[in-house]
């Protein structure tokens, strides 16, 4: 694991030059939907990490959010996103923008690295060796009590709307502090991995959205499930992160029913 690590770190550090680079800059919008576009930053990072992949670890499969999956009989596949949040990337209106790269062993992330290089957090993380955010290690918050909680909720382009039901559950007057929406996956997990935020919420992102992060919240000592109660994999990619008895609250205020074990 220690070579993959190695190997997300150099890249992800070559991402966040990229995204310097660009950031401020007005960039063209490519339009990849009625809704959705990528810019230069985007197709850069992608090519970057794509080509490291396919040079150190040629029989592995590749998962990212501008290029044709890379199928391979090998089970690990890296999960790439070259800009997540790119919207706010390219406006300027928020620095919760980040390059995500992470190693999936039968669907499942052992290795994750997320380059928010705006706010200049760094996080890394491998399975059983905890969770980093500039070298220094990170927890999640001990928080317990729902009503106190400060909650990121985020949809996903899949299905735009479908976390809208899971707000209002939230900000019910026995729910939580206050709900928060910044248009990226990644920046708010590390956030809840690192104690800054109590939970995540994300219905359906995109598995590269969030794979990264997934990693390094689980590493940090949350419970992070898909909204199934299972753990998280990228064949459902939605998301549930918080520590195990905020968690377990939340699915309850969620009308999520009870979780697996």
């Amino acid at each position: 694991v220690k070579r993959h690590l190695d190997f997300a770190l150099d890249v992800a550090r070559q991402a966040g030059e990229v995204l310097l680079k660009y950031h401020g800059r007005i960039l063209e919008q490519v339009w990849t939907g009625t809704t959705h576009f990528k810019t230069l930053a985007d197709e850069e990072n992608d090519a970057l990490a794509r080509s490291a992949i396919r040079e150190t670890f040629p029989d592995h499969g590749i998962l990212s959010e501008e290029g044709e999956p890379v199928r391979s009989k090998s089970p690990f596949t890296w999960v790439v996103d070259g800009v997540d949040g790119t919207n706010g990337f390219r406006s300027g209106f928020t620095d919760h923008f980040a390059f995500c790269i992470a190693l999936c062993e039968n669907g499942v992330p052992v290795v994750g690295v997320v380059n928010a290089a705006k706010r200049g957090e760094f996080y890394s993380a491998s399975r059983g060796n905890g969770a980093f955010c500039n070298g220094e290690r990170i927890r999640a918050s001990g928080l317990e009590n729902v009503n106190h909680a400060l909650v990121c909720v985020d949809s996903g382009k899949t299905d735009p709307t479908s976390h809208l039901p899971f707000v209002r559950r939230l900000l019910q007057p026995d729910g939580v502090v206050d709900v928060i929406h910044t248009s990226c996956a990644s920046v708010p997990l590390c956030l809840v991995a690192s104690g800054v935020l109590h939970a995540h919420l994300a219905t359906s992102p995109s598995p590269e959205d969030v794979a990264a992060s997934v990693c390094v919240a689980r590493e940090a000592g949350c419970r992070v499930t898909n909204l199934n109660g299972s753990g998280w994999g990228i064949s459902n990619p939605s998301v549930l992160a918080a520590n195990p008895v905020l968690h377990k609250k939340l699915f309850e205020v969620l009308g999520l029913g009870k979780e697996k074990k």
